[in-house]
């Protein structure tokens, strides 16, 4: 979600060991609570499962919502396409006015319901109060 609604380039991965998130430089995000006690580099916590709570922190970090994304499997850049070339391309019609072509791997994507479902979640993000703890 974060590479959909931030167009956040981000790494997901369980296949990475303790050891990589601890010395990596970037941003981890994390719910491993002994992983966040440990690491000295720039690290949140999230310590639950609703999409709307986490989204919301985003959205305090000043991160933009909708405005850039990235390919949600690859995490590459996604470009404007005519709906033309994406209906070709994926064999049926699409009843969308925006389409878009993933640089790195060549999906298709478009405005249907999973779109609209982000942008729900989004809305009541920003809505939501937040408990956070360990903020300076």
């Amino acid at each position: 979600m974060l590479r959909i609604l931030f167009g956040l380039k981000v790494i997901y991965s369980s296949d990475l060991g303790d050891t990589e998130l601890l010395n990596t430089e970037c941003l981890v995000v994390t719910r491993d609570e002994e992983l966040y006690k440990t690491r000295r580099g720039p690290t949140i916590l999230i310590k639950t499962d609703d999409h709307i709570k986490w989204i919301s922190i985003f959205l305090r970090l000043g991160l933009k919502p909708l405005e850039k994304s990235r390919c949600p499997l690859c995490g590459g850049d996604v470009v404007e396409v005519s709906c033309r070339e994406a209906e070709k391309a994926v064999g049926h019609r699409i009843f969308s006015e925006k389409c878009w072509r993933c640089t790195s791997c060549g999906r298709y994507y478009w405005v249907g319901a999973h779109w609209r479902r982000l942008k729900k979640l989004v809305e009541e993000a920003y809505e939501t109060t937040l408990d956070c703890i360990n903020i300076g």
